[in-house]
């Protein structure tokens, strides 16, 4: 990830439980680029992990090939707005969009 100031930032993560078309738990961390994992200090964040708390991500289909994605995160709002989750919430969804258009364009 790459906050607004040109920062690069690495996490790597752990998938607890996935049920297909309808949610993913995990677990994320900051690493290093090779997925090593680090403390927040070494990337000037000041952040407090919960250890075993996990994110949990659901999908509800809506019909018309559209889906309801919702966010449960394992910290408050502001202090995911803090520490740069949420920012980084929208990298990884437009990564991810962009993958599911090019999966779209090739069918």
């Amino acid at each position: 990830m790459r906050s607004p100031d040109g920062q690069e930032f690495w996490n790597a993560g752990e998938y607890h439980e996935i049920v297909l078309y309808e949610k993913i738990v995990s677990s994320m961390y900051f690493s290093d680029s090779q997925g090593n994992k680090v403390e927040p200090a070494q990337y000037g964040i000041e952040h407090e992990a919960i250890d075993g708390a996990h994110d949990v991500v659901t999908f509800e289909d809506l019909g018309n090939g559209q889906t309801k994605l919702t966010f449960i995160g394992n910290e408050t709002m502001e202090s995911a707005k803090t520490s740069g989750q949420v920012e980084g919430w929208y990298q990884i969804l437009d990564k991810l969009a962009a993958v599911v258009a090019g999966l779209a364009q090739a069918k």
